[in-house]
């Protein structure tokens, strides 16, 4: 075989090689065609030799195959099952080279449908040994669970007053009904009679909201009819607005009016009033009363019932944010307070427990030391005390949440420890997933996944047999609706 011949064929194989490409798929076909070629080169080689070279100077064949050797050892390196083209050249004649051709294409085929089956075989294992790490995931969140308490189902609460008991003792019911509402306007444009209702369902006699979000100039607006809305309703009202942000903060009371036998006699007629807009409003006259109690018999006497002084003037460093009302009645002291929020990034803890707390428990000790009266704060304090007033109690991440720090918990305590009660702990002290607030980001309200913020603290002496005015009953009204937190209810009797 001429030198050029021989050039062109190992030339030939090798282009044929590297067109065929690099993926599995191909090798069986690149090595089948190489047999091939391999076949008609030696015919060729074979077919010179007898014209042009004497057989006994056939010696280019082991160069050949070791030539062949060095590409075959690359193709053995890509697919160790498949046979060597150069073992097939050894024993291939030209009789029998197209049926081997043909025997070599089925083998080819067979063997590249098991190699795409072992790789679905690859896949789905590759899937199953995902499975256990799904399976895993749970079990491992569960052990995260079961590090801290879920507490959700919420048990059912033993009625300890009614109107009856009430009825029997000839003495009277006060109620007074405590709701963040999270934005007065947004709930009034929602639920215009909302607060009305929420006052009929309970009989209430005074409705403490906090965080109303109102300027002054909301209270002022014609279009909004914020200003005198329960004062058709039976109520007088009292408005304490912040001055420091806009939308922010707020606090506002009613009061049911009431009048006396020797006379009209109004609640707020004996009010300090404020001069401020917006902060307290002077009570309309008798003939603008449409629900005036005069003709209705009480077993006590009407003056009990209204406060003799209305204030929301505590101290320069708290009252410019509108978060506390204070009102005088004959028999307590009743504060409507929204305590400040620590911030979720903690901004203001140190205030709220070094500054507010204190400054704000002083002031409630003085204000009962002066009188001689029992006292009651309530409203939105931003605690959840203890672990049975958090539905996730022990979770990580509580000890950095605004409201279940360890700094807050520890300053309500000692707030309570300076002689205080909390009344709904101390009249159900196993009560269970009676929560008042619940995140409407999260959507935990359904689940009942919330948080026991809404208080009323009050005197020792207001839990004793022996006083005139005895605290008889709190719970929580979860079923209203318009608002994150849902209102607070505290019965108390007054005897005659």
């Amino acid at each position: 075989m001429p030198l050029s011949a021989k050039r062109q064929t190992v030339r030939t194989r090798t282009t044929l090689r590297s067109k065929v490409g690099k993926e599995d798929g191909y090798n069986q076909v690149a090595k089948t065609t190489e047999t091939t070629v391999a076949e008609v080169s030696m015919e060729e080689a074979e077919a010179d030799s007898k014209d042009a070279i004497p057989s006994s100077t056939v010696s280019t064949s082991p160069q050949r195959k070791r030539g062949r050797s060095k590409k075959t050892d690359g193709a053995k390196t890509e697919n160790k099952d498949l046979p060597l083209a150069d073992e097939e050249t050894t024993t291939t004649n030209t009789a029998t080279s197209p049926k081997k051709k043909k025997t070599k294409r089925k083998v080819v085929q067979k063997k590249n449908g098991d190699s795409s089956n072992s790789d679905d075989e690859d896949a789905a294992d590759k899937v199953k040994t995902k499975k256990p790490a799904a399976t895993n995931s749970p079990k491992t969140k569960s052990k995260a669970a079961a590090d801290h308490q879920r507490i959700t189902e919420r048990d059912d609460l033993p009625k300890l007053w009614t109107d009856d008991m009430a009825k029997a003792n000839g003495s009277y019911t006060f109620r007074i009904a405590s709701w963040n509402v999270a934005g007065l306007r947004a709930l009034v444009k929602k639920s215009p009679t909302a607060l009305v209702d929420l006052c009929n369902k309970y009989n209430l006699d005074m409705l403490c909201l906090q965080e109303t979000k109102l300027q002054e100039m909301h209270l002022e607006d014609p279009k909004l009819k914020l200003k005198g809305m329960m004062e058709d309703h039976g109520f007088v009202e009292h408005w304490s607005c912040s001055t420091a942000k806009k939308g922010y903060s707020g606090t506002a009371v009613f009061v049911k009016r009431r009048s006396v036998s020797n006379g009209e006699k109004e609640i707020g007629a004996k009010a300090t009033k404020q001069t401020k807009i917006g902060s307290f409003f002077a009570p309309p006259t008798s003939t603008q009363v449409p629900h005036s109690n005069a003709d209705t018999k009480l077993p006590i006497n009407p003056e009990q019932l209204i406060p003799t002084a209305v204030t929301d003037k505590l101290g320069e460093m708290i009252d410019n944010e509108g978060r506390t009302i204070i009102l005088d009645f004959p028999w307590a002291t009743v504060a409507n307070v929204y305590v400040p929020n620590s911030g979720q990034n903690l901004e203001r803890l140190d205030f709220r427990t070094k500054e507010w707390d204190k400054f704000f428990l002083q002031y409630m000790q003085t204000r009962e030391k002066n009188r001689g009266l029992p006292i009651v704060w309530l409203g939105d304090l931003n605690i959840a005390h203890k672990a049975s007033d958090i539905w996730n109690d022990g979770a990580k991440h509580l000890d950095k949440q605004a409201g279940v720090t360890p700094q807050e918990r520890a300053s309500f305590t000692e707030q309570l420890e300076a002689g205080y009660v909390d009344a709904f702990r101390h009249l159900h002290p196993n009560a269970r997933s009676h929560y008042s607030y619940w995140s409407q980001r999260a959507g935990n309200r359904e689940p009942n996944k919330g948080l026991r913020l809404d208080y009323f603290v009050c005197s020792p002496q207001l839990f004793d047999e022996t006083n005139q005015v005895i605290v008889r009953d709190s719970f929580m009204v979860p079923d209203q609706l318009g608002s994150d937190h849902c209102p607070v209810v505290l019965e108390l009797e007054i005897k005659p």
